[in-house]
């Protein structure tokens, strides 16, 4: 939807204009209009203009002049001039003053018309998806180090992914890395930072850590790094070759002890060359990417306890759990993935990734300590946070019994549970639809009795569009979407109706009537009410009279 203004120091140019335009549903145009310069201005620099039509010769300030203050306001507008002088040097000033288009007043409406129609092509052809996609790529390239912390993060946290999946995001992002390929992890964390470091360059020192780490590593093992918390750094390193077990001819311990031992060297250049004193978590064995996520966890954890509580400390993870757990521990990590789903509302994702999580689980007894309870309890927190942020807590209390939410031991059996957060998860869709409706219906509701109430003043789509804080565009194709007509439609219909009822008002003048529904020209009102009546307003009035 595109904004047209109409300016024009002689009304009847303007009424005659803005009919024209305000009737044309083939074109994206929502219209205002001004009757002289300064007023014109006013309404730009509050309000988006795209297409200004305007005379030239105007008292005060001239068109010209307001299209250069507009142009200032909205640069991409497109101006097209009206002019009654067939004057070479006249047309060539408007030229110069910014004019995509002039038009002789003489030469009449339609060809205003088609100054118009070119203007709006001006309008989407700057839109063209050529356009876009470059502007696009443009900002993507610089948007890419966060876009790939973002979805390694992602995997980190993880979020489940296949060989083919990962491999079109690595390639939109640039990631160096095979999705079909296992790598190894190595975190490391900066122990204590030299006092003359500042705040603002602790990350221009990070980066001289992967610096350092990709000179060692660099002709053997493609590597990513990030930065995922305060003083904490990760890499993922994969080798070179497409087979792992191929890489430097040696086995995985073997690649394993050659990771340890490079980053010794790496240790002692963080301290030599920067004088900052680090510690570093090597991954003990390559993993496939669905397992990162554990490892992850566990590398992070070893800076937490026992010896890696220390300074300058450079350990190999050994500590390995059994399968089964390794599987509990990654579905634990994918409740957070769960609260994603039941707040964006993707039922399907949420109660399939509930079943998988507490499937998990099986037959364990619900008073077993372990990662049945676990699990349990950071699904119920979960809910409980959910139910807190949408302030359903007490709403909900009456349906659903909040003591089996909080205690495990309120059910006879793990199936029961699992029963139990289906159940919740469904009031909480149900409840959630449910708002959605009152809500969409409330803002129709609001809309209706904002136009009824002002007929008399400004009901644009603008001012509409302010009213319920959304923008015009969107409130013309949400109404459409609710109620299944035009918003438009609507406002005319209200129109008729209104003006049918008091011009069977004998009292009132027919300009009268008119001006109380919006129309201050008694001609425009006129052909308003004959076009969808097929009578002019005294027509219908005399026709009431021999009734």
């Amino acid at each position: 939807m595109y904004r047209l203004l109409i300016v024009d120091d002689e009304p009847i140019i303007v009424e005659g204009l803005f009919d024209t335009f305000y009737n044309r549903e083939d074109l994206p145009l929502e219209v205002y209009r001004a009757y002289d310069g300064q007023e014109a201005y006013e309404l730009a620099r509050h309000s988006r203009i795209d297409i200004l039509l305007t005379d030239i010769e105007m008292p005060g300030m001239n068109g010209i002049e307001l299209q250069q203050q507009v142009v200032l306001q909205w640069p991409r507008c497109k101006t097209v001039f009206l002019t009654g002088y067939n004057d070479f040097n006249y047309i060539q000033a408007s030229i110069r003053g910014g004019a995509n288009d002039y038009v002789l007043k003489t030469e009449g409406h339609q060809a205003v018309v088609s100054a118009v129609e070119k203007a709006v092509r001006q309008l989407e052809e700057q839109l063209q998806y050529d356009q876009l996609l470059g502007q696009a790529s443009s900002k993507m390239s610089e948007a890419l180090p966060i876009l790939r912390k973002e979805y390694v993060l992602e995997l980190l946290r993880g979020e489940v992914s296949t060989d083919e999946s990962r491999a079109a995001r690595f390639a939109a992002l640039d990631i160096p890395l095979r999705a079909d390929q296992p790598v190894y992890l190595v975190t490391g964390r900066i122990d204590a930072w030299r006092e003359d470091i500042v705040s603002s360059d602790k990350a221009l020192f990070e980066y001289s850590i992967n610096n350092i780490i990709e000179e060692y590593f660099a002709h053997l093992f493609r590597t990513v790094h990030l930065t995922y918390a305060p003083d904490r750094m990760l890499w993922i390193l994969q080798s070179h070759t497409d087979n792992e077990r191929e890489s430097m001819h040696l086995d995985r311990d073997n690649n394993a002890h050659y990771i340890l031992e490079t980053i010794e060297s790496v240790q002692t250049a963080c301290s030599r060359y920067l004088q900052l004193r680090c510690s570093f978590v090597v991954g003990s064995a390559p993993r496939d990417w669905c397992e990162i996520s554990l490892q992850f966890d566990r590398l992070s954890a070893l800076f937490t306890r026992g010896l890696g509580q220390g300074k300058e400390v450079v350990l190999l993870d050994r500590h390995l759990v059994s399968t089964e757990e390794r599987v509990e521990q990654v579905k634990l990590k994918r409740v957070q993935l769960l609260g994603e789903y039941l707040e964006n509302k993707q039922l399907k994702s949420f109660y399939s990734l509930l079943d998988e999580i507490m499937g998990t689980v099986g037959s364990h007894s619900l008073t077993q300590p372990g990662i049945g309870m676990e699990i349990y309890y950071s699904v119920a927190t979960m809910f409980i946070s959910y139910l807190n942020r949408w302030n359903l807590m007490q709403e909900l209390s009456d349906i659903v019994s909040i003591n089996q939410l909080i205690s495990i031991d309120e059910h006879a059996s793990w199936q029961d549970a699992t029963r139990f957060f289906h159940n919740l998860a469904g009031e909480l869709f149900e409840r959630r639809n449910i708002e959605n409706e009152l809500e969409m219906n409330e803002l129709v509701r609001k809309i209706h009795e904002f136009v009824d109430s002002h007929l008399e003043g400004d009901i644009s789509l603008s001012r509409l569009a302010d009213l319920v804080y959304l923008t015009p565009s969107y409130l013309s194709r949400f109404y459409k979407q609710e109620t299944g007509g035009n918003l438009i439609d609507y406002i005319t219909s209200v129109k008729l109706r209104r003006a049918k009822a008091l011009l069977a008002d004998m009292s009132l003048k027919v300009q009268e009537v008119g001006v109380s529904i919006g129309f201050e020209s008694a001609s425009y009102f006129n052909r308003f009410f004959k076009k969808h009546t097929h009578q002019t307003p005294q027509e219908y009035r005399d026709m009431l009279k021999r009734i």
